[in-house]
């Protein structure tokens, strides 16, 4: 063994060990893999309560999500108020029919029957707020809750650049959102929300 090849030998670890961490050690780090920017609308289903908040696959696709307002399997109504509030700088709130619009931002569902002339069906958005609402008119008899009572939309904004996965308030005002019964009782109701998200 020649004196050169005893030297390299002699090497200490420690010294072995610094020129490693020096050059990055034997591998480069991994970078993670950017999360997906989100182009479309989740929504999950609450899962109890007496007046359901629940999303219309049939209507619903891509960054335009329809909701529908269920009513109580037991019950009679002449007509209800929806309101919502939404975190209107990620979503909007549209028209059921797809296409962005504007001018009605409420449909009503398969339970009232709205009758001749001009409807009570109005929606407003103010805000971060919506309020929807449809009403028979008198004489038709009251109708059963055990349906659809209404149906509202929103569209994900465009542009934004939200990671998949990202968290959307939105939430229903328990004083506001209100139902005529077939009594003709004006009265509070509970509407439960799912979960909405960015995907």
């Amino acid at each position: 063994m020649t004196s050169t090849t005893k030297r390299l030998l002699w090497i200490p670890g420690s010294l072995l060990l610094a020129g490693l961490l020096a050059c990055g050690g034997g591998g480069g780090g991994s970078t993670p893999a950017p999360t997906p920017t989100a182009t479309g609308l989740a929504y999950t289903d609450p899962a109890t309560g007496t007046y359901l908040l629940k999303q219309d696959t049939a209507l619903s696709s891509g960054s335009h999500l329809v909701l529908d307002l269920v009513g109580p399997a037991t019950g009679t109504a002449t007509g209800v108020t929806l309101t919502l509030n939404a975190d209107t700088a990620k979503v909007t709130w549209v028209d059921v029919p797809a296409g962005g619009g504007t001018t009605t931002l409420v449909q009503n569902g398969t339970q009232f029957t709205l009758g001749t002339g001009t409807p009570i069906l109005k929606g407003r958005a103010s805000g971060t707020v919506l309020q929807a609402t449809v009403a028979q008119k008198a004489p038709t008899a009251p109708a059963s809750q055990n349906g659809v009572l209404l149906r509202v939309a929103l569209d994900l904004k465009s542009g934004l650049g939200l990671p998949q996965g990202t968290a959307i308030t939105l939430t229903a005002d328990g004083t506001k959102s209100q139902v005529l019964d077939g009594s003709g009782a004006i009265s509070a109701i509970t509407v439960s929300v799912g979960t909405l998200t960015a995907r």
